[in-house]
């Protein structure tokens, strides 16, 4: 479905990018929201800066110091990131929310509900194209399983959706908890994969409460892998697996942390087994099924080591390659290309054929 860069050689295969983020301001969105909302958002948060509207501002420097400027707005429609897409040889993008994903972090439900609505408008006017080119992620609310549910069968089935993208440091309960069985049913009904993004913020759930950092730093290098963990192991230990024919992915906090979350998943497993009495086989087994995206490519010492950790866990066929553009520690495509620790085959496999085969290109 989408143009093959196979004269290029240094990738001699079709590179499928897993997440590029939208950039929606809080004034695109203001489009899409019912007049009474839109009327209550106009006329409030004076004091917050103006395009983060109602979500908490956290205040954290993502510029390390000012050295580095980026946009968080550059791409307002999937057109607008055609030239560069062009210069990095990307085939086919599947879009993840932008700004917008942090929704999850405003406090009123009755907004929050109303911005997912707005944005699932938004994608499907402007990013969602179908086309073999650009694709889109709806985003789903898990703190709110039931109008996620009726938001995947709103829009979930409309061209160019592939997936659904719900935060990781929203949900208060883990993605384990019955109370998310509705939105599972509603994802597996419209074969649509549910991919866990991270975030920063003021989220009221683990990991980011009580971590209490003293800066960036600090908190990045933990928050992400950390809740990864958390609802990994919940989904797992709970059963979600054997109950739902449901695809799960993990982006934006690379995949070394599976190996860690493997081993001790298993060795628990082991000596209680009554506790987790719908799985049918090793945790770490489910663990090698789910899919996980490259970024933050990690850059062992010695760069075989990467493909040994990946061998270990059985992920050739479950890495999907990921930008995260535009943000500022994103991974072009010479990040997997360039790497001298990865398989020629491995590579293939990442830029493209199993991002295909879980969003269905």
């Amino acid at each position: 479905m989408s143009t093959s860069h196979a004269d290029d050689p240094a990738t001699g295969t079709t590179i499928i990018d897993g997440e590029v983020h939208t950039g929606e301001s809080r004034e695109d969105l203001l489009e899409y929201l019912p007049d009474d909302v839109r009327s209550d958002e106009e006329d409030g948060y004076a004091f917050a800066p103006e395009q983060f509207g109602p979500i908490p501002w956290d205040g954290w420097d993502r510029t390390a110091g000012g050295r580095i400027s980026w946009n968080n707005y550059s791409v307002p429609e999937a057109e607008a990131f055609d030239e560069t897409r062009e210069q990095f040889g990307i085939d086919t993008v599947v879009f993840s929310p932008g700004p917008a994903f942090r929704i999850s972090l405003i406090p009123d439900h009755r907004t929050r509900v109303a911005y997912m609505r707005a944005y699932n408008d938004l994608v499907v006017d402007r990013f969602a194209r179908g086309d073999g080119t650009y694709y889109a992620k709806m985003i789903g609310l898990p703190e709110h399983p039931e109008e996620t549910a009726a938001e995947i069968e709103r829009v979930g089935d409309e061209d160019g959706i592939v997936g659904l993208f719900v935060t990781d440091v929203g949900p208060t309960q883990p993605l384990g908890h019955r109370r998310h069985d509705p939105l599972f049913e509603a994802a597996e009904a419209a074969g649509l994969p549910i991919v866990l993004h991270s975030t920063t913020g003021l989220p009221p759930s683990f990991p980011a409460a009580g971590m209490n950092p003293k800066n960036f730093l600090e908190y990045h290098t933990l928050s992400h892998p950390l809740a990864k963990m958390w609802h990994a192991t919940s989904i797992i230990v709970r059963g979600v697996p054997e109950r739902f024919d449901v695809d799960f992915g993990f982006w934006e906090a690379g995949f070394s942390w599976i190996q860690l979350l493997a081993n001790r998943m298993d060795r628990e497993y082991i000596e209680r087994p009554n506790e987790a009495p719908e799985l049918t086989k090793l945790p770490s087994e489910y663990l090698s099924e789910f899919y996980y995206g490259t970024q933050p490519l990690e850059e062992p010492r010695d760069p075989e080591h990467l493909q040994t950790i990946i061998d270990m866990n059985e992920l050739n066929d479950q890495l999907v390659y990921t930008t995260d553009y535009p943000h500022m520690d994103f991974d072009a495509p010479m990040a997997v290309t360039d790497h001298e620790g990865l398989r020629e085959e491995q590579k293939r496999k990442m830029l493209g054929e199993n991002a295909a085969r879980l969003f269905g290109l």
